[in-house]
């Protein structure tokens, strides 16, 4: 605009509205984008660690030592497991909503926690499925 001073105050103000209504969207697209970026990352990594389990499936070297922490995790029930990881997520939600926790980040612990969640969902319907069938056997 190398005239700009020539435009009328209406055609101005329009441009000017314009301008930022394309600054908005913009900021509001890089959010999706750093979000579902991070959420796929997330859901990459996953996927990643369950493969490197299943490859190196008895090999002692890789499996970690329970201690504390990790022992009352393991002793836990498969429901409050996953009332757990969901806690976490509902967590990563509100701290990213109220601006502490970045869109990125955000995403990537969402994504983690969705895949682990989805994991834990379909091997509970699979071994649901699996005693069905042979309470029907019988």
């Amino acid at each position: 605009m190398l005239y700009y001073e020539k435009l009328s105050k209406s055609t101005r103000t329009r441009a000017a509205m314009l301008l930022l209504l394309l600054f908005m969207v913009l900021a509001v697209v890089d959010l999706f984008i750093s979000f579902f970026g991070g959420l796929v990352l997330g859901v990459l990594l996953v996927q990643f660690e369950l493969e490197v389990l299943r490859f190196f499936k008895r090999s002692s070297a890789l499996i970690p030592k329970q201690n504390g922490t990790w022992k009352r995790y393991s002793n836990l029930s498969r429901e409050y497991k996953m009332l757990l990881k969901a806690g976490m997520l509902s967590i990563v939600f509100i701290l990213m909503f109220a601006g502490v926790l970045h869109t990125f980040w955000g995403g990537l612990f969402s994504g983690v926690l969705l895949a682990l969640l989805a994991d834990n969902a379909i091997r509970y319907q699979q071994q649901r499925s699996r005693q069905r069938i042979t309470v029907k056997k019988n």
